[in-house]
């Protein structure tokens, strides 16, 4: 009995402390002071209660976005699940944190471990000087000159698009989101690792498997996300890895196989993993210059494989989604759809019918129907910060901790009705200059913005643009009775991915 007893008090002692502890996060803003939420947070689920369950994480944030908003709130504290957030809505304090104080929010507050999970170390998650030293080696990997380096090779895989969809045009109706994604899956695998994917004719590719397994968020993975998050110390020392396991094997496997593969064979190829060796075996991207000493090696081979596998990330689903929402909605709008086909072919022709990457990036009507796309469905519905040191935000009393995560709620922004009107409504003059000098500064932000905003944004908007002209010169879409009336997002899903098929009337021209 004694035992029994001696159990059950170290049980109940164990669940008052995790209840003290849950009950302490859950308490967090507000005893320190900062505007937050009425309602008492749930203790397990914060202000978050259903999300990646029922509901997609854009419509929680945007909902706590819009409460704090009305409440007259600049910034706001919430709890997403157990960990304590800082929900930023003046578009001024947006720029003051991304822009102004830069030096003290350069980090996103993201878990990377680089010797337990080597994958988790990349441009995307790194910190501190790590982050500055390694943006530094790839920042001239994504200038306009190399986006042109890489250029034709996805013309190429355009050209595989082109022919695939004119092939299975003859069924009438296709489901565009698989296609799109497979569109993207081929030229990530060819400008990251120089290999032919062929997901379009091989939609049991490897890659697409391991690239949704990624973008799966179980409730294992959620719990380990949340505890790196929580204590990211802690979870440091236990070698916690947030990265499947057999996808690291994979992609390690894959990328070291390529590399020495192209080392030892002197290889050289138009695409992103030729650069990264460059910078792995010189220390940088050699325009002329001189190499770093040897013994300051630019790369490792895991910090090469973690740069190539964020790159597959980022090109993989957002392109494909963007290019997807981007197809329904001038399914739904057909006057759009048949003026953007006519801008471009005007300035395909005005080119001597030469499709070139300046011609690519400078359809100004295309600008406005892809910007109004990541207006309405951006590819991530937050971006986070987190600051060095405790922070004092200016014009308050308010000392945000170091290391508190901070929100950006991107969704949130994007479909707010002071900045877009009717946000519901998809409409690309939103974007011609006057329209855009009408609003502040800071409430479009696809791709972040200040010195750590997105470095792939030139290729992804490349090879968005590249498909959307490929199949819109060649091919008109309609609605069929399969198509959906209206999108909702997987809510398992951290990017806004739809939840249905994007089935598409397909017409040759």
């Amino acid at each position: 009995m004694e035992l029994v007893s001696i159990i059950i008090a170290v049980i109940a002692l164990c669940a008052t402390v995790v209840y003290l502890f849950l009950r302490r996060q859950q308490n967090y803003w507000k005893s320190r002071g900062f505007p937050t939420l009425p309602d008492e947070p749930h203790l397990l689920y914060g202000h978050t209660k259903g999300v990646n369950t029922v509901r997609h994480a854009s419509a929680v944030s945007a909902e706590n976005y819009q409460r704090l908003k009305r409440s007259g709130a600049a910034f706001g504290g919430i709890n997403i699940l157990i960990l304590p957030v800082v929900t930023l809505v003046d578009p001024e304090v947006i720029k003051t944190i991304l822009v102004k104080d830069f030096n003290v929010f350069h980090d996103r507050g993201m878990y990377s471990d680089a010797d337990a999970d080597p994958l988790s170390a990349t441009l995307f998650a790194l910190a501190g000087k790590s982050w500055r030293s390694l943006r530094h080696k790839l920042t001239p990997t994504f200038t306009s000159g190399k986006m042109k380096f890489m250029f034709g090779t996805i013309l190429e895989v355009a050209d595989e698009l082109h022919r695939y969809v004119d092939e299975h045009a003859v069924q009438g109706e296709l489901e565009m989101k698989d296609i799109l994604v497979r569109f993207t899956t081929d030229i990530i695998g060819t400008c990251a690792f120089g290999i032919e994917c062929n997901t379009l004719r091989n939609p049991d590719s490897e890659f697409l498997k391991y690239g949704h397994r990624v973008f799966e968020q179980t409730s294992y993975k959620m719990l380990k996300v949340m505890f790196t998050m929580t204590l990211p110390k802690l979870a440091k020392k236990v070698g916690v890895k947030v990265t499947d396991t057999e996808l690291e094997t994979f992609f390690l496997g894959l990328v070291r196989e390529t590399v020495e593969h192209r080392e030892k064979h002197n290889v050289q190829r138009n695409d992103f993993l030729n650069l990264l060796i460059e910078i792995k075996n010189k220390g940088s991207v050699q325009d002329g210059g001189d190499a770093i000493a040897p013994e300051e090696p630019g790369m490792t081979m895991n910090e090469l494989a973690a740069q190539v596998f964020i790159f597959f990330l980022a090109g993989f689903e957002t392109s494909s989604t963007t290019m997807n929402f981007c197809l329904y909605e001038l399914v739904k709008h057909p006057d759009i759809q048949e003026r953007l086909r006519n801008e471009i072919n005007a300035a395909i022709e005005a080119n001597g019918g030469q499709l070139t990457y300046d011609v690519v990036m400078n359809i100004q009507y295309l600008d406005h129907v892809i910007n109004e796309t990541l207006r309405k469905y951006p590819p991530l519905e937050t971006i986070t910060r987190a600051p060095e040191r405790d922070y004092t935000v200016p014009g308050t009393t308010h000392v945000i901790p170091k290391g508190a995560m901070i929100q950006i709620p991107i969704y949130g922004l994007h479909h707010d009705p002071d900045y877009y009107p009717n946000p519901e409504r998809f409409d690309p003059e939103r974007f011609t200059p006057e329209e855009v000098k009408k609003r502040p500064a800071y409430v479009f932000l696809p791709f972040g913005e200040g010195p750590r905003n997105c470095i792939g944004l030139r290729f992804g908007l490349m090879q968005t643009k590249v498909g959307l002209i490929t199949l819109l010169r060649n091919f008109r879409f309609s609605a069929t009775e399969r198509t959906p009336e209206s999108i909702t997002f997987l809510p398992s899903v951290f990017v806004l991915t739809p939840d249905k098929g994007n089935y598409l009337q397909v017409d040759k021209l």
